[in-house]
């Protein structure tokens, strides 16, 4: 098998994104992106997929792209998992593809964001249903470098997916569903 991206991230609940956006500013942080995204995570009914650590994905925002990942290892660290990713025309499409495969289980995640590079690291700043999130994405030691730089605290790290938060989420609110979405109306305070 050819040797694909390594994904190596943190995420972080934060209170105020402008803060962040405002020192990222101040840091001259290049910006990459703003949008709202579309995820639809793909399983089959009995989440095989999940059960071995592989999560596959169609993702619509910026740009359409379809995405399989895979857990590495477990690394206290940093979250950690092979990445093949590329751009494709329709997601909805290859979403029914997908499910004439046979991964009929369907669940979307939806969320606001802001999206910069610093000193090598990608820094996502998230808007979800269920709260505000930064990813930072990069080398290991580059991305504690940069959490410093912007008066980060990383003891409270998180080093799971969006998915594994929501269902915490979840048990915290006795909220329901699958999916992660925002209700009709919503108007995102990120992209304001």
């Amino acid at each position: 098998m050819a040797k694909h991206y390594i994904e190596r991230e943190i995420k972080l609940k934060i209170k105020d994104p402008q803060i962040l956006i405002s020192k990222l500013i101040s840091l001259k942080a290049k910006k990459l992106g703003v949008g709202f995204q579309r995820t639809t995570r793909m399983d089959t009914e009995t989440m095989d997929l999940e059960k071995k650590g592989i999560f596959l994905r169609v993702r619509s925002g910026s740009k359409n792209i379809v995405t399989l990942k895979k857990k590495l290892r477990e690394n206290a660290d940093v979250f950690e998992r092979q990445e093949i990713e590329t751009e494709v025309k329709d997601v909805n499409k290859l979403a029914d593809i997908f499910h004439g495969l046979g991964f009929t289980k369907r669940l979307i995640l939806e969320k606001y964001r802001v999206e910069y590079e610093y000193n090598g690291v990608t820094i996502s700043l998230d808007e979800l249903p269920f709260g505000f999130y930064i990813e930072l994405e990069g080398d290991s030691k580059k991305i504690f470098e940069v959490a410093k730089k912007l008066n980060l605290d990383t003891k409270d790290k998180i080093t799971v997916t969006y998915w594994d938060i929501f269902e915490d989420y979840k048990k915290e609110t006795g909220t329901k569903g699958e999916s992660i979405l925002f209700p009709r109306a919503y108007k995102s305070v990120l992209l304001k």
